[in-house]
């Protein structure tokens, strides 16, 4: 399907109801429902009045068919953590599958139902992989709302959005590299984003020293964008700056050893 194709959204009016359904099915085990696939598909407010191509029942079914293959294939990333490899997997093929939509997949009610309608017995799977949080509570609610930055499957796919194809697939940026850099605005510029996650990665830090390296260095990046103006379109100063960056942040450490 060429174009930009529209997907489904899950009514504003049932969110709710839906996302307390999964919350009370966690624990036995969430399934995908042809039920509430079709009623969802169908309603009267599953796509926008203002026309356009729409993502089809086949077209939906073979995109949650590409997301199990791809995870039955994560095994191929030997070394990687399975949260990791599961990340990826799933990034990678919601990636693919929103460059002809990047608008559509900008809309959290599209998040909804990829996320509760469409994926949710493999949405359960990754929140069971993660860090221990209580069911139903307010971070677990986060990652099954919609436009949040914490939402289990749209952070996936803003990751590869931002920093691309080779850094997001590579697996070297961590959890907290990944969330530290997407909440600084700065980094929605994908060119920029790239230096800085060579600088995090290049820096050979790891565990709290890594996290105190890449808070500081995005502390002072900000900083810096709000002096100077950083360029997308000239490699040589974008990479000057980021070296600066990177030798400021190392002094603030050593200071504060």
């Amino acid at each position: 399907m060429k174009g930009n194709v529209l997907y489904p959204r899950v009514d504003a009016k049932e969110i709710h109801r839906i996302q307390r359904g999964f919350v009370l099915s966690f624990d036995s085990g969430v399934e995908f429902s042809d039920v509430a696939f079709d009623a969802a598909l169908n309603g009267p407010r599953a796509f926008p009045p203002t026309g356009g191509a729409r993502m089809g029942e086949a077209e939906l079914r073979g995109l949650r068919q590409a997301c199990i293959d791809s995870l039955n294939q994560s095994s191929n990333y030997s070394g990687l953590p399975g949260t990791t490899a599961f990340d990826i997997a799933i990034g990678r093929t919601l990636f693919h599958a929103g460059r002809q939509s990047i608008g559509e997949f900008g809309d959290p009610h599209v998040w909804d139902f990829l996320t509760l309608i469409l994926l949710p017995d493999l949405a359960a799977k990754r929140l069971a992989m993660g860090t221990a949080s209580t069911v139903g509570g307010q971070s677990f609610q986060k990652r099954v709302t919609g436009g949040d930055r914490r939402h289990v499957f749209q952070r996936l796919w803003k990751r590869w959005l931002i920093f691309g194809p080779e850094i997001a697939e590579g697996g070297k940026l961590t959890e907290d590299d990944y969330g530290v850099t997407i909440e600084r605005l700065i980094t929605n510029r994908p060119r920029i984003a790239q230096a800085v996650a060579g600088a995090i990665i290049g820096s050979k830090y790891s565990g709290s020293e890594r996290r105190d390296y890449s808070r500081i260095f995005m502390r002072k990046l900000q900083q810096t964008s709000g002096l100077v103006q950083i360029p997308e379109d000239d490699d040589s100063y974008l990479q000057d700056v980021i070296d600066a960056i990177h030798r400021q942040t190392i002094e603030s450490i050593d200071r504060e050893k």
